[in-house]
């Protein structure tokens, strides 16, 4: 059986890719609520994505152009790798193809308030993990940038869910 190895720079490609998908699900979701209140929200927190995702591709070209100056060949124990496999596989927010499908079942504006939570939380997870087995102290301080930005999300989300 073949494990897929994660180091820092697929760590932030993982994010990129994660910040991408939740920045079209928010726009995607705004362009559907008639709430004025949750298109708001879900605007920007499509644009923080969109804005997380452009500091982590800043990131990570910039640790392309040092490459030769740090050690990309360590390895993540299995436990770490298999978490990141896992989430690799779901990417927190789903995909292109999966988003119609997936936003077709939300049938409702909490529905849509409730994914986005559990996103933010699962968001939450992963990059405390990154924070914990990130190598490059460039890569730890951007994760607990971006972590805090998604705790933030997460109190924006539920506040909304209970202001009912």
């Amino acid at each position: 059986m073949s494990i897929n190895i994660f180091n820092d720079l697929e760590a932030i490609k993982l994010a990129i890719a994660i910040e991408e998908r939740g920045e079209g699900f928010y726009r995607q979701s705004a362009s559907k609520v008639s709430d004025s209140a949750a298109k708001v929200l879900l605007e920007r927190l499509a644009e923080d994505e969109k804005e997380h995702k452009t500091v982590f591709e800043g990131l990570y070209q910039e640790f392309l152009k040092n490459k030769d100056k740090f050690d990309d060949k360590y390895l993540y124990d299995q436990d770490v790798t298999a978490y990141f496999n896992a989430l690799a596989h779901s990417l927190i927010f789903p995909n292109e193809e999966d988003q119609a499908r997936v936003m077709g079942q939300l049938q409702s504006l909490e529905d849509v308030i409730r994914c986005g939570i559990q996103a933010e939380k699962d968001s939450i997870l992963l990059y405390t993990q990154m924070i914990i087995s990130s190598k490059l102290p460039e890569a730890k301080d951007a994760f607990r940038k971006l972590l805090k930005e998604e705790k933030r999300h997460l109190v924006d989300l539920q506040a909304y869910m209970n202001r009912a």
